[in-house]
């Protein structure tokens, strides 16, 4: 018994260690959450570049700020690999590599398919209600 609370204590300090690791991250609908809580303070900028054969495009730069701020929402982007850093505007700090992001939208087919299912289930869902209605005026429910 002493080695199971020996063994829960370890784990448990395993997880409250901070976890410096980038992020592999994929997005199948165009945006993805990332998380930086972790992080000091002292970077208060969200940096995006786009990965051209593995090395980062210096036109496809985009910089966000993210003072005060936990995580981000980011949405918006095209077919690709991003890298994602975090940065310190005053430069004490050098920058982290917070994610590699892999963008794949989802074709066109899928994307019409899962419309058709939706919309099937709402009629179905509006015929239902529609027939309690109607079963209810006449009063079957009485």
């Amino acid at each position: 018994m002493r080695a199971i609370h020996t063994l829960f204590l370890g784990l448990l300090m395993l997880a409250s260690i901070p976890a410096f690791a980038v992020q592999s991250l994929e997005s199948r609908e165009g945006y993805f959450v990332l998380e930086f809580s972790d992080y000091n303070a002292s970077y208060d900028s969200l940096e995006v570049v786009r990965l051209v054969d593995g090395t980062p495009d210096t036109q496809s730069l985009q910089q966000f700020n993210v003072s005060g701020q936990r995580q981000a929402t980011m949405s918006g982007f095209a077919n690709g690999h991003y890298l994602v850093r975090l940065l310190d505007s005053s430069g004490s700090e050098p920058p982290i590599k917070l994610a590699k992001v892999w963008v794949q939208h989802r074709s066109l087919y899928q994307a019409l398919a899962l419309f058709v299912l939706g919309l099937a289930a709402f009629s179905m869902l509006v015929g239902i209600l529609l027939g309690f209605v109607r079963k209810e005026r006449d009063g079957h429910y009485a």
